[in-house]
Parts: structure tokens; C-alpha cells; sequence
């Protein structure tokens, strides 16, 4: 049976047992990772199922013990940090959003601090508020914007499209109440790793057509790190699902697990603009603003980021993409310990205070 019709487990675990320890890199990826992966993958990585292996575990289970990956920097100090909840406006859903919002220190601009909204990784089934608080932090620091972090509902509970209505809605709130902020509306950028990564494309497309964005500015600017932009892709349609199938970390049957957690429909699901944004039309490219793609050379979703920068492009718009080479899909979160990973977190970094303040 193919990977791509496995059926996971009543407990959502991949049908397939633990590798026994200590975990191996496969032949295929071996002599093509960073030197400095590979040591840091036999240091720490080999003993840690939960982290290469994490499609295998109930969700519950994983969900319970977090699954921060080990390799971050520590978080620098901000001049507040502070959680909010955001009321529903737009979308009928009970609960409010949580989000969690990241002051940098310094003289605010006159207009108000620009701001970057983020949306984590995790696969739309993973992670939360506090999963990425680093990199906020040193956005917030080195951008010199306010970071407002948005915990979106999670799959299997609320698959799609909870997660994209929760975005929307956190997007429009905090346009609609920037002076609560104090943030320059005219700068806001959408961003995001990972399942974050797709969702800030798809902001884009859907507050550029949106009848509730006409009397708001238009955003500044889009960065999405290791994005998730083609639900639809296999071995067969993307060169790095077949080249990188069996790379650390994120292969291809953990990115197929997420996906089958969050888009258990499946069918119109997976070209679903909503849940990949490649399928926007050319005519709502054109409507959206600049962008910077950090892409990781041993990533399965490699393919999807460099095709989805060649849209922008078709279409007029402003957009670069780097490739890290060496490295697998969780470089952002091992910047203490890889310099690819490092040079990721400035890149992205330096690409937002760039269209902020030129």
C-alpha cells in the first residue's frame, strides 16, 4: 500500500512501529545534511522518538507533552509581554482566540510600533502560544515591531477550517484595534513557520478580497518560513517529496499524518485555496503584498515554497526566496545550534524591518 492511502489509527498515531534506539539517519539523507545537523542529530535527536517520531504517538499523548524541539535560542527580553483574548467578530465559534503580545524595548515611532501578526507550526495539530516564543521575541527585538502571536484552534479537534477562521478573525481584530496597540496599521505583515507559514499566505489572498479590508490599509508585506502550500503533493508532483521522503524530522508520512489529521475530508478539501493557498487564482495574486520565503534544502516542502515564490513572481509581485542548504524542515527552532539556522532567524528577520522601515 502506498504511504499516500495509509489509514491512521483510531488514537491518530501512524499504523507503523517505533524505530528502535538510537535513531538512524536514512542512507538517502545522510551524506547530504549540514555537518553540524548531523552531529547535533547524534548528540541529542537519536533519543528522542517523540521528536523524530512524533506521527507514531497518539496525538493526545504528544499533545500533553508539548513537543518543543530542543536546539532554540533563549527568548531575549522584551519591554512587555501580555496575553490577550480576542472576541469573535466574523466567525461563529463559543470560545474566544488567545493570542500573546511581544513589546519591543526601545522609542516607539510616532505613528505606533509596526506589527507582525505570527502564526505557529505544528502541522494545524501541534503546538500553541508558547511553541515559537523565541523567534517572537527576537522579531519583536531586531524588527522593532510588536509580534502578536495567535494561538488558533488544532486539529483533530477543530480540522479545517477552524485554524484559517481563527487567523481571519485575529488579523481583522487587530486592524480594527490598533490604537488599543499602539501600531502603525499602514505597517502590519502577516508571518509564520510551517502550518503558521500557510496560513499567512492564505491571509493574504483572503483579506485582499475581503469586503471587511475595504476602508483598511493593505498589508505591507508576507513572510513564511518552510511553508505548507500544496496539500495536494506527492513524490509524483514535487521533486522534494521524493528526494527528501525520508529526511529527520518532517518525512513524508509525518507530513502526511498532519495533513490527514487536519483535512480528514480529503477530496476538494486538498485544493481548497483555504488550505492551499497555491490554488489561489492568478487574479488574487496580483492583490497581494511583498513577500520573503525561507525554504530548507532536505525539506520535503521545499518544492511547494519554490513554486509558490515563482506564482508571486509570474503575477508582479515582489518576492525573493533563500534556500538553506543542508538543513531539514525544523532549522528556525535549532538556530543555537546550526548556523544555517541562525542565518534562517536573521534573514526573516531582516526581511521584515526592511519593508518596515527601508
Amino acid at each position: 500500500m502506498s504511504i499516500y492511502d495509509t489509514v491512521l489509527n483510531e488514537d491518530y498515531s501512524w499504523p507503523e512501529p517505533l524505530a528502535e534506539l538510537p535513531l538512524k539517519l536514512d542512507p538517502s539523507m545522510a551524506k547530504r545534511l549540514d555537518p553540524e545537523y548531523v552531529k547535533f542529530f547524534k548528540e541529542v535527536l537519536c533519543e528522542r522518538p517523540d521528536i523524530l517520531e512524533t506521527h507514531k504517538f497518539p496525538v493526545a499523548k504528544t499533545k500533553s507533552g508539548g513537543n518543543v524541539i530542543p536546539g532554540q535560542a533563549p527568548p531575549v527580553e522584551m519591554a512587555e509581554t501580555y496575553d490577550i483574548e480576542i472576541p469573535r467578530k466574523y466567525t461563529a465559534a463559543e470560545t474566544s482566540i488567545p493570542a500573546r503580545v511581544f513589546v519591543p524595548k526601545g522609542e516607539m515611532p510616532s505613528e505606533g510600533w509596526p506589527c507582525t501578526i505570527w502564526y505557529h507550526g505544528g502541522g494545524m495539530v501541534l503546538g500553541g502560544i508558547g511553541t515559537e516564543n523565541s523567534y517572537c521575541t527576537h522579531l519583536a527585538e531586531l524588527a522593532m515591531c510588536t509580534v502578536i502571536t495567535v494561538d488558533y484552534r488544532l486539529a483533530p479537534e477543530y480540522p479545517f477550517p477552524a485554524g484559517v477562521e481563527d487567523s481571519f478573525e485575529a488579523l481583522m481584530y487587530v486592524m480594527e484595534n490598533s490604537k488599543k496597540f499602539k501600531i502603525d496599521k499602514s505597517k502590519l505583515c502577516v508571518a509564520g513557520s510551517s502550518a503558521g507559514g500557510n496560513l499567512a499566505a492564505v491571509m493574504t489572498h483572503k483579506y485582499a478580497s475581503s469586503p471587511l479590508s475595504k476602508d483598511l490599509p493593505p498589508l505591507k508585506f508576507q513572510m513564511m518560513i518552510v511553508p505548507v502550500i500544496d496539500n495536494t503533493a506527492t513524490g509524483e508532483t514535487h521533486v522534494s517529496w521524493k528526494d527528501n521522503e525520508k529526511t529527520p524530522q518532517l518525512p513524508a508520512t509525518k507530513m502526511l499524518w498532519y495533513r490527514k489529521i487536519y483535512l480528514p475530508e480529503g477530496g476538494d478539501t486538498l485544493v481548497d485555496p483555504e488550505s492551499s493557498p497555491f490554488f489561489y487564482t492568478d487574479e488574487s495574486f496580483k492583490s497581494v503584498p511583498p513577500a520573503f520565503i525561507a525554504a530548507a534544502e532536505c525539506d520535503v516542502l521545499r518544492s511547494e515554497a519554490e513554486a509558490y515564490n515563482k506564482k508571486l513572481q509570474d503575477n508582479g509581485i515582489d518576492s525573493a526566496i533563500v534556500i538553506y542548504k543542508g538543513v531539514p524542515h525544523t532549522a528556525m527552532v535549532m538556530n543555537a545550534r546550526l548556523t544555517q539556522g541562525a542565518n534562517l532567524v536573521r534573514d526573516t528577520i531582516n526581511s521584515i524591518k526592511t519593508a518596515f522601515y527601508g
